[in-house]
């Protein structure tokens, strides 16, 4: 069976003629006729490339990573550097105009609140008399983004996801491929859920698969490759389907903005900058598959380490075995005491300089020194999570998200749990996934959220990480610390 009839179940040609059926019915489809009656059917001011000169090259912008993005102290967003390139190409200033959603947009151009509109818009038939599209700037393919199995929730056997049938994929109204002859034709189709909401981009129904709220959504091939670095839950198809071109989106009285701008695109010289930026949105995706339980320490004999025996000693005053230890430095330095990360961390157990001095190392501390101040430090954490998360596994992975990214973030992560339907008190499949939204503006940017931006996938990668090698150790039966030991020190009572 091949790749795609893996991922749509058959449903005959009654599926496919439904799902056309809804999308002529759709708001973003309208006959001719009705969409000239359209506030937005014609500009409602005159202003072209000479009056843009003596003010500002507007650029209506969805907050969306490959549109713009706002962030404290930077702006980013692989659609805006263009036009920002263009901007100083033609001797303009450049200011974007932030929209709510794409519903918005075509009136805002139209009555010259923007000049430009930048939202990864494909042209479409109805459209075409009433504004005016640029050349394409790319061509982007259709790909299935869904999550990965979770062999730790699911168990070992669990092969769901690419290689198994989607039974629905979501599509937004505002994507490209939302519209006849746009959706993949594959045999069999299974239908594809159209939106007609358009406060739902394809930006938010991706996350909804992220959070575990959906299935699985169509996207870009473009869009999957930046944010599959973000969220390592997921996996994608191959391309699907016929390539589509995305533009910019100019009024149909401004002519000379529209030239300027074509004869801009065409230049051999910026299409190979434009390659570039494409190269810097993107990563290469990872392979299909479920996501990784566990890793591996080469053990030999009964040693894991040079450092065992200050494993051991002071893993007497926590509440976990010795091997917890041995996994987070195995995981944090590969047991290399010289080890220094680009954040500054230093040690065995990668310590950053301002906690180390909080917990009393300093220059001429040794390793073991640092052994002791990340169970001191582990145990701050474990108290601080006892009452919050009182079952001991669950905190386990608290206070190793904890270390890794401090507590700030994981209480941000619980908070923003809450708000999108997970559960706070839980890591795998609820905070975990709240965490990897804490990389984008848009979530660690609400006033709630106290401590910024974080490397969720960083995290989510960390725990499960630690987890595995600590689960590897344990079946090993190594020589251990004494349970009486762990006891009489009164830790975690």
């Amino acid at each position: 069976m091949t790749l795609r009839k893996q991922i749509w179940t058959l449903t005959g040609a009654a599926a496919l003629v439904s799902t056309i059926l809804f999308l002529v019915s759709s708001r973003a489809v309208r006959p001719l006729a009705e969409a000239e009656m359209l506030p937005w059917a014609r500009p409602l001011v005159e202003r072209d490339l000479r009056d843009i000169s003596s003010d500002t090259l507007r650029v209506l912008v969805l907050r969306d990573p490959l549109t713009w993005e706002e962030r404290p102290q930077a702006i980013s967003g692989l659609e805006f550097e263009l036009l920002k390139r263009y901007a100083r190409h033609a001797g303009l200033i450049l200011h974007a105009m932030p929209m709510d959603h794409p519903d918005s947009m075509l009136l805002a151009l139209q009555r010259g609140t923007g000049d430009v509109i930048a939202a990864q818009w494909t042209p479409r038939r109805h459209q075409r008399r009433l504004v005016a599209f640029t050349r394409p700037y790319r061509s982007v393919h259709p790909v299935i983004a869904m999550l990965r199995p979770d062999p730790v929730v699911d168990g070992k056997a669990a092969t769901a996801g690419i290689g198994g049938a989607v039974d629905t994929a979501e599509v937004s109204i505002w994507s490209p491929f939302a519209q006849p002859g746009n959706l993949p034709d594959l045999p069999g189709t299974k239908v594809l859920r159209v939106h007609a909401d358009t406060n739902l981009t394809t930006e938010d129904l991706l996350m909804e698969v992220v959070l575990g709220h959906s299935l699985a959504t169509l996207i870009t091939d473009a869009r999957a490759a930046y944010e599959s670095g973000r969220f390592p839950v997921l996996e994608f198809s191959p391309p699907l389907g016929r390539p589509m071109p995305l533009c910019f989106v100019t009024r149909r009285n401004a002519p000379h903005l529209l030239a300027s701008l074509d004869a801009w695109l065409s230049d051999p010289d910026e299409q190979e900058a434009h390659t570039q930026f494409f190269k810097a949105y993107a990563r290469k995706l990872p392979q299909p598959g479920p996501l990784g339980l566990r890793k591996h320490i080469p053990v030999e004999g009964d040693s894991i380490s040079p450092f065992d025996e200050a494993f051991r000693h002071h893993a007497a005053s926590m509440r976990w075995p010795w091997e917890l230890l041995a996994a987070m430095a195995f995981r944090e330095s590969r047991f290399d005491s010289t080890a220094t990360s680009h954040k500054g961390a230093q040690g065995i157990m990668q310590i950053m300089p301002r906690t180390g001095r909080k917990l009393g190392l300093d220059s001429s501390s040794v390793m073991a020194d640092h052994i002791g101040a990340a169970v001191r430090y582990i145990n701050k954490l474990d108290t601080m999570w006892m009452r919050a998360i009182p079952d001991r596994d669950q905190r386990l992975r608290f206070v190793l998200a904890s270390y890794n990214a401090g507590p700030g973030h994981i209480i941000d992560a619980q908070r923003l749990a809450e708000g999108v339907g997970l559960d706070p008190y839980r890591w795998e499949q609820n905070v975990e996934r709240a965490v990897m939204l804490l990389a984008k503006p848009r979530y660690y940017m609400q006033p709630h959220m106290r401590n910024g931006y974080c490397d969720g996938s960083q995290v989510f990668n960390y725990v499960r990480d630690v987890i595995g090698l600590y689960r590897q150790l344990r079946g090993l039966n190594l020589p251990d610390v004494s349970l009486a030991n762990v006891v009489d020190t009164g830790v975690g009572r």
